[in-house]
């Protein structure tokens, strides 16, 4: 009697089908989210601190507000947008991409060899290490502020200012998993350097997070020309709210973000390399 064939399973078919750097990350997080999910209770806490936390910092900007008319140019509303924008391209960002965060931990513990050593991509499996769904709380404050900026903001929309919305996401996004990619590759060759890590991530969260005009110029230039934060949110909401460049840069940077951030992207994945041939394993 014929053997009957046996039917691949979902995870097998799932493999075939989909480009391997996009399995390994989606399957890595899948067995993280797992893992966290069997402490429901201690999941659901962390997120609903992690939701008052960050709707403090949106508390701030009101609190703010409450003594100024407005904020570098900006109003509430406009700020709220900016603000939102911000957040929302961040935490993103931190959820895709977070994972470099525990390289530190992970070359001085030693497991950082174990990624090395498993014949599938490096990246995907930092970019997915330790993936956990309390990432995704931080985003409905975010998204709220953003909500209330587009409704209130005195923007004449047009086609081209409503695409900007989603444009100005989705690069603010890349531009931040640059910057992960970049501080993990620093990480990795100066071993414990994760104060120096959150620094350049969270503190370009922060500035990000309110009008660039109130850094002043020489700052302004750098993370308009340098580390290019400015075009996670920055520019295009120049060109959405109808402000002028404090700068005076020309118009077509409003929509450079692109370009910047493949750019950027370029060093990371450079340093990325340099870092991983100069690695050495702690030998545990």
């Amino acid at each position: 009697m014929a053997e009957q064939p046996v039917e691949p399973s979902f995870e097998r078919r799932f493999e075939q089908r989909t480009p391997g750097a996009v399995a390994t990350y989606l399957f890595t997080a899948r067995m993280w989210g797992r893992s966290a999910m069997q402490y429901r209770a201690s999941l659901v806490l962390v997120m609903v601190n992690s939701l008052f936390m960050a709707s403090l910092e949106l508390l701030g900007i009101l609190v703010v507000f409450g003594n100024v008319s407005t904020l570098g140019g900006f109003s509430l509303p406009e700020a709220l947008y900016l603000y939102g924008t911000a957040q929302a391209a961040f935490f993103t960002s931190d959820l895709l991409f977070t994972g470099t965060e525990y390289l530190a931990v992970r070359i001085r513990m030693g497991t950082f060899d174990s990624l090395l050593i498993r014949p599938v991509g490096m990246l995907p499996q930092v970019f997915a290490d330790q993936f956990t769904p309390r990432r995704l709380t931080p985003m409905i404050p975010a998204f709220a502020a953003l909500i209330v900026g587009l409704a209130k903001a005195p923007v004449h929309w047009t086609l081209l200012r409503a695409a900007m919305v989603p444009y100005t996401l989705l690069v603010g996004v890349v531009v931040f998993g640059a910057v992960w990619v970049l501080v993990g590759a620093f990480q990795i060759v100066a071993a414990d350097a994760s104060e120096v890590m959150n620094s350049v991530t969270y503190g370009g969260q922060f500035m990000t997070s309110y009008p660039l005009a109130l850094y002043g110029r020489n700052l302004m230039l750098f993370l308009t020309f340098g580390l290019p934060l400015a075009y996670v949110n920055w520019q295009p909401t120049l060109y959405v709210l109808d402000h002028a460049d404090p700068l005076g840069t020309p118009s077509f940077l409003r929509f450079a973000g692109p370009l910047f951030a493949a750019a950027l992207w370029g060093v990371a994945l450079l340093a990325w390399r340099a870092a991983l041939r100069h690695h050495r394993s702690t030998g545990s």
